[in-house]
């Protein structure tokens, strides 16, 4: 069985700029990116008053620049201490996620780069098995995080055995193929099997858990059919269909 690893590197000053221009300037509600920067970066709250779209980019690598200058040592640190706090469950969790999802991984797929940087938001790259996080996490939220990007990296090469004609343009928001990835993070991660492993509380987006079903709730009935005795391809056919039922497009 391959078995990726997962090697925490630091993002340069230029993918910083990049990442927080994307993340201010993109608009879709499912993800809420722009409040998530400005909560991060402060100084970016009335650049919208700013006369074009070029001297938003100006304050933007300004303050972007500034902090990553501010705090270039302690994200070498961090790379190395993430590097550290990984290694312990790397291949035991692949493992495991591998069986549990009856699916290999890619056996050309020997490395998971791991770019750290100044970012409140964890885009995940699925052509390019690659996602990014930020520094100053906690041991858990390390955990976490690894665990729940990674996911996503297996779950579409199990999702492309199920679902051979969904178009790769679903996999990311706002689809509901992309949605329902994001929900399934909570019955897996935190199914006994991975979580013996991993030892965390994984929850999904906020959202997902408003979402109501009569009495009951949308993920608490998504994850009971996770949790019941079937197949992993019934589980995971019987959840789409589920959640279709009750959300759209």
């Amino acid at each position: 069985m391959n078995v990726p690893k997962i090697k925490f590197i630091k993002m340069s000053l230029e993918e910083n700029i990049e990442q927080i221009k994307w993340m201010y300037l993109d608009e879709s509600k499912s993800l809420n990116c722009r409040n998530a920067t400005i909560e991060y970066f402060p100084d970016l709250k009335e650049i919208d008053k700013l006369s074009s779209k070029d001297n938003i980019y100006k304050k933007i690598e300004k303050v972007v620049k500034e902090c990553y200058e501010y705090s270039e040592n302690k994200i070498d640190e961090d790379v190395k201490l993430y590097n550290e706090i990984w290694k312990k469950y790397n291949d035991q969790y692949f493992k495991e996620l591998s069986r549990y999802l009856n699916v290999d991984w890619p056996s050309k797929i020997k490395v998971i780069e791991a770019h750290i940087g100044l970012i409140p938001i964890f885009p995940r790259y699925l052509d390019s098995f690659s996602f990014s996080m930020s520094f100053r996490l906690e041991r858990e939220k390390v955990v976490e995080v690894a665990a729940h990007e990674t996911l996503h990296f297996l779950w579409f090469e199990k999702w492309k055995e199920l679902y051979p004609m969904c178009p790769r343009n679903e996999y990311d928001a706002p689809y509901m193929a992309w949605q329902y990835s994001e929900m399934v993070t909570d019955p897996i991660l935190n199914s006994s099997r991975i979580k013996n492993i991993l030892n965390v509380e994984e929850k999904a987006y906020d959202y997902f858990y408003e979402i109501k079903d009569g009495c009951s709730t949308l993920m608490d009935n998504l994850k009971r059919i996770f949790e019941s005795d079937k197949k992993i391809e019934e589980k995971i056919v019987n959840g789409f269909e589920y959640v279709k039922k009750i959300i759209k497009d």
